[in-house]
């Protein structure tokens, strides 16, 4: 457990380095423990059905993040903040619209169910499925028991073009996006309704802790805070981010102020220039995948968006030339994090940052 003496000299980090982009000694970097993000591992016990239901899913099913690694975690002089979340497993917006949540042996996936862009039409969204009901019972009942330095986040909720992909398949959505985009646009706007929703029962039930909010990927934000992403549009012109999922993003980021961030991978991460477009949006993350380009390759991108805004860099691959990366790159205004196959120990995470 961290002391609150080491999670405020994380917190004025975050302040001054990462929100205010002030130069200060150095930027806030978080080191993470990989299993994190594979939280099917939470499993506390097998599950042997097929589809995973609301009321399935509590804490004599899963453990919460904090059990499972932050406890006793294996770096503890870094700033990346502890938290709990409602279990990352469920694809949490894509159920809340109406997809089952399958389970086979080592992951989760939402099915598709709806059989042509017109049927989105005459969908209920949200469905009446209980999965809002169960988001809010979760928040509720980690927030009542999380410990002093960890935090209750918002649990991964996926865009409206990621909610739509699942309900129709990836195939079928792509093809939508050409023969039928208006219908895609409409239900778009419903999902994001829901999104919103899902979004304002997080904050309803979950009080600042040392005048903040912390996140799923390590950071403590001043305010009410989200990471939007379309991860389906990876896959797809800028042009059609731009022209149809936008607006929905940018609805988002006026609801909730001024502490929103956008998702991407390197993999397909073209449209960071209109994100950075959005009126009010606080910067981006960017994962860095073992295919694709390279964090030599994106020095370019990172600078151009660190001399507009913010960046959270998640360094999954290619730690070896991050050093030469970074004196390459402006500091202000960035937060990386990195996984501690990298950085094991707390003498190696001080090595590294004399190192930068």
């Amino acid at each position: 457990m961290k002391t609150q003496a080491q999670l405020l000299e994380s917190i004025q980090r975050f302040q001054e380095s990462f929100w205010d982009r002030r130069s200060t000694d150095r930027p806030p970097v978080g080191i993470y423990d990989e299993r994190i993000f594979l939280p099917i591992n939470f499993l506390r016990q097998s599950f042997t059905r097929p589809t995973v239901c609301p009321e399935d899913v509590n804490g004599d099913l899963v453990a919460p993040e904090y059990e499972y690694s932050f406890a006793n975690r294996a770096v503890s002089c870094d700033d990346f903040m502890a938290f709990s979340a409602p279990w990352r497993g469920i694809p949490w917006l894509e159920a809340c619209c109406g997809c089952p949540v399958r389970y086979s042996q080592g992951s989760l996936a939402p099915g598709h169910f709806v059989e042509s862009a017109d049927e989105l039409a005459y969908l209920p969204i949200p469905a009446p499925n209980g999965w809002l009901v169960c988001m809010q019972r979760e928040t509720q009942r980690l927030a009542a028991q999380a410990p002093p330095d960890c935090w209750v986040s918002p649990s991964i909720l996926r865009g409206p073009s990621d909610a739509l992909a699942a309900m129709r398949g990836m195939t079928e959505f792509f093809l939508d996006l050409n023969d039928n985009p208006q219908a895609l646009e409409r239900a778009a706007s419903r999902v994001n309704q829901t999104l919103v929703r899902a979004i304002d029962i997080h904050y309803s039930n979950v009080q600042p802790r040392l005048n903040g909010y912390g996140h799923i990927f390590g950071y403590w934000a001043p305010g009410r805070t989200i990471m939007l992403q379309e991860d389906a549009l990876g896959m797809c012109s800028p042009f059609v981010y731009r022209d149809i999922f936008m607006q929905f993003n940018a609805a988002i980021v006026k609801h909730l102020g001024p502490y929103a961030l956008f998702h991407l991978h390197s993999t397909g991460c073209k449209h960071y220039t209109h994100v950075l477009n959005i009126p009010g949006i606080a910067g981006v993350e960017i994962t860095m995948e073992t295919i694709g380009p390279t964090l030599q390759d994106l020095v370019p991108v990172f600078r151009e968006i660190l001399e507009k805004s913010r960046l959270i860099l998640q360094v999954c691959t290619g730690f070896e030339h991050l050093p030469e990366v970074l004196r390459r790159l402006p500091r202000e205004g960035l937060f990386l994090i990195i996984p501690d196959k990298y950085i094991p120990t707390d003498e190696a995470f001080r090595e590294f940052i004399i190192a930068i």
